[in-house]
């Protein structure tokens, strides 16, 4: 929930009109936010509790739980999430999603079980641990800018990195 969805909701919740209070702080606007923020916690808590049962390689994409566990960034999520990367079907916006929230494991499952596009491949590169650089190569077609923008990364730590720096110099 985002601060102006929390905001709409406080007012709702003390039954004023949006924008009516000269200052949204006090008692009664505390009270409301940290009821709403309970109740949001409990309905999230209640989601996670019924997706513990579920299959997110076989699930269908439309579900209201695959598309629960691709846009939350819960970390008791991220089995669900790593799940989801190995999927082949996945549309150029879900692995966009997944890149932005995922962990390092779902990022190197990316870059091993995808087909990344350049834009994709761009968001990956600042976020890669060893294994993701290692898949980006040997995996996926870069660009000489990628290249470029590997080598940067990986010279910082040119001995951690000597023979993927290697490969891609050949």
């Amino acid at each position: 929930m985002d601060e102006e969805e929390l905001r709409i909701k406080i007012y709702e919740r003390l039954g004023l009109e949006l924008g009516s209070l000269t200052s949204e702080s006090g008692n009664d606007w505390i009270r409301a936010e940290k009821e709403i923020l309970f109740e949001y916690r409990q309905e999230q808590l209640e989601k996670i509790l019924k997706i513990d049962s579920i299959n997110c390689t076989t699930i269908n994409k439309d579900s209201e739980k695959f598309l629960f566990v691709l846009n939350t960034d819960l970390v008791s999520l991220d089995n669900d999430k790593l799940q989801i990367s190995k999927r082949q079907d996945l549309s150029d916006l879900e692995i966009k999603t997944l890149i932005k929230l995922g962990s390092k494991d779902v990022l190197i499952n990316i870059a091993r079980e995808q087909k990344l596009s350049d834009e994709q491949i761009t968001m990956i590169i600042p976020k890669s641990v060893y294994l993701v650089k290692k898949y980006l190569i040997e995996d996926q077609d870069l660009s000489a800018s990628h290249q470029e923008s590997l080598i940067k990364l990986m010279n910082e730590h040119k001995d951690i990195y000597k023979n993927l720096i290697a490969k891609l110099k050949d």
